[in-house]
């Protein structure tokens, strides 16, 4: 009976142990296992972060490239034709200017 009585007696503060046990399992665990791949994601989210910005600029840069092509290659053809027109004045040996 006195192991009953010293069983009730030091039940809360058995059930208190054994909380402060699992807190202290629990806080290991997330400082162990938990917390280092939260750093990691963290750290591989930022990186993404950055390499979306580089890929930002880089398609900036290639628009801005693309545009200076696009009047270039508008601007062929009149190239080709006052080439041609200049050829065919030296040629002829005059003008058009001059019909």
């Amino acid at each position: 009976m006195n192991s009953m009585v010293e069983g009730k007696k030091y039940g809360h503060s058995g059930d208190e142990l054994i909380q402060q046990l699992l807190k202290d399992i629990l806080s290991g665990l997330k400082k162990k296992m938990v917390q280092p791949v939260l750093e990691e994601n963290q750290r591989v989210a930022e990186r993404l972060e950055a390499l979306k910005a580089e890929d930002r600029a880089m398609m900036e840069e290639l628009k801005e490239r693309l545009e200076v092509l696009e009047d270039r290659v508008q601007q062929v053809p009149l190239m080709i034709l006052a080439a041609l027109r200049d050829a065919i004045s030296q040629t002829g040996g005059g003008s058009f200017d001059e019909r």
